[in-house]
């Protein structure tokens, strides 16, 4: 079983209400990287938290000229991730909002190990944190020394967040 870092960039925290911006993966043990951006529709942009826009720099970084041309598209994009996330372990730095986030946005049932990996969490552990002091990715980075990249990028975030799982699983005397 692999362990697959998932990164999405979202219009927003409500999985209700919010759609993907950004979808990106990075298989830890092959470095295999998929990254796309699905096709949205302007009604669903209009739902969008400002605020998530100005974390996540959808404009200035020009994402949406990267976005797939249509809803069929999605489905393909989809189908590719959920199969590489087939019988694999999913994690990331936030990877129950962004498992719930994919499952509503794909249509399909989770086809993943049903234990996710949290780098937060694990880092955190890992480095005799607090269990109540959860750090976010930037600073589970910054104690690992690893390149966060374009913050609020989803490849760049995934990458970062598979790079926290192989420092971290080389235990203190590796690093």
């Amino acid at each position: 079983m692999d362990l697959i870092v998932v990164d999405l960039e979202t219009t927003g925290l409500d999985t209700d209400v919010h759609s993907i911006l950004e979808v990106a993966a990075v298989n830890v043990a092959t470095g295999q990287e998929l990254y796309f951006v699905p096709h949205i529709k302007p009604d669903q942009m209009m739902l969008a938290d400002p605020e998530a826009l100005r974390i996540n720099r959808y404009y200035e970084r020009g994402v949406f000229r990267k976005m797939l041309k249509s809803p069929a598209d999605n489905v393909q994009a989809y189908r590719e991730l959920f199969g590489m996330l087939k019988d694999n372990r999913l994690g990331g730095a936030n990877p129950r909002f962004d498992a719930d986030m994919l499952v509503r946005a794909a249509g399909y049932a989770e086809s993943w190990h049903y234990r996710l990996a949290d780098v937060c969490a694990y880092v955190s552990g890992a480095l005799g944190f607090d269990p109540s002091d959860i750090r976010g990715l930037h600073d589970v980075c910054v104690s690992l020394s690893v390149d966060t990249g374009t913050e609020h990028s989803a490849l760049d975030d995934a990458r970062a967040t598979a790079a926290c799982f192989r420092a971290a699983a080389l235990g203190p005397r590796s690093r």
